[in-house]
């Protein structure tokens, strides 16, 4: 019984979409997100500059002032700047990111929402100095989005920020940065 399972599912599955898409009206709704964040952690005199883009799913899609969800797959590049050494020379890092938000209903063009992003982040060296070059993180808060006329949305949100390399190389190569910090983007 147990080896007939993954076929049972597979043409669930299947059966599934094709009831769900069989629609002439469905589609897959998307967007983009652009979005610029400033974290700081003030325990470590740590400054974080984020820039990211997101290709945003919205899954189900109802209709842009009822839609509770979208997903987000993206590319972020980030600028930290500690306080070793003087000029504070920043550390580059690349990052791929997977994004949830949840909203609340719309009322009078503004709403609500939550955020949980997931990353994979590439420093240009080992960040921080007892750590290493590929880390871990993620983000997660809220904020309020605004829908103009023209259905670009813009939102501020505030996040909290943490990224380590989640223990790999041993507790003592494992420093974590915690921030917390202000973002501004807009979404077409």
């Amino acid at each position: 019984m147990l080896k007939k399972l993954p076929a049972v599912i597979v043409i669930f599955l299947f059966l599934n979409n094709s009831v769900v898409f069989s629609q002439e009206n469905i589609s897959l709704n998307t967007g983009h997100r652009l979005t610029i964040a400033n974290y700081s952690s003030y325990q470590d005199n740590i400054g974080i500059l984020e820039a990211g883009y997101d290709l945003i799913f919205v899954i189900p899609y109802i209709s842009p002032e009822y839609n509770i969800m979208d997903f987000g797959i993206g590319l972020s590049s980030l600028f930290v700047f500690d306080n070793i050494g003087n000029p504070r020379i920043p550390v580059f890092g690349f990052g791929l990111n997977g994004s949830m938000r949840l909203y609340t209903p719309a009322i009078k063009k503004a709403r609500l929402f939550l955020e949980g992003i997931m990353s994979l982040v590439i420093y240009s060296k080992e960040y921080p100095a007892n750590g290493t070059m590929l880390n871990g993180g993620w983000h997660l808060g809220g904020g309020i989005e605004y829908c103009t006329v023209n259905n670009a949305r813009f939102f501020s949100k505030v996040l909290w920020f943490h990224t380590s390399n989640n223990d790999v190389y041993g507790r003592d190569r494992n420093p974590a940065i915690n921030a917390l910090g202000l973002a501004v983007g807009v979404r077409v």
